[in-house]
């Protein structure tokens, strides 16, 4: 029994190492684990910020919306393609914060930093990706 069970393992392991996705853990390689990037170029860093009927700006975190945000930067390609899919972002915050104002917009935001052998050189800059606005509204 235990070599039946470490064979299927096994070939499970070595099929989604070639075929697989991260999706398949524990029994293909986390791929961002598996290859470096460049020491020089641009790295970036994901957040999501809404602002709401006020004109108040802020981030929302896992702890306002129950979304993770490596679960935002996974699927951040089909926020890109398709923004109306952040309107389940501001559900999300305004079913977990109901006494606090209506969210009007909600952007997804990268900060890229230039990298220079590894280092930081200062240089930043801030992209909006993606950008959804509640219908009816002037924001």
């Amino acid at each position: 029994m235990r070599i039946a069970v470490t064979a299927v393992v096994l070939a499970l392991v070595t099929a989604t190492t070639f075929w697989g996705a991260d999706d398949f853990f524990p029994f293909a390689p986390f791929k961002m684990y598996s290859f470096s990037k460049e020491l020089d170029g641009w790295a970036g860093s994901t957040r999501v910020e809404a602002v709401n009927e006020e004109g108040e700006r802020f981030s929302l975190r896992e702890s306002t919306t129950g979304f993770r945000r490596a679960e935002l930067e996974g699927q951040k390609s089909r926020f890109i393609e398709d923004p109306s899919l952040l309107e389940y972002i501001a559900e999300a915050y305004e079913n977990t914060n109901p006494d606090k104002p209506e969210i009007v917009t909600v952007e997804i935001i990268e900060r890229r930093y230039e990298l220079e052998d590894g280092y930081q050189t200062g240089e930043v800059i801030e992209v909006v990706e993606a950008s959804w606005t509640r219908e009816g509204t002037d924001a």
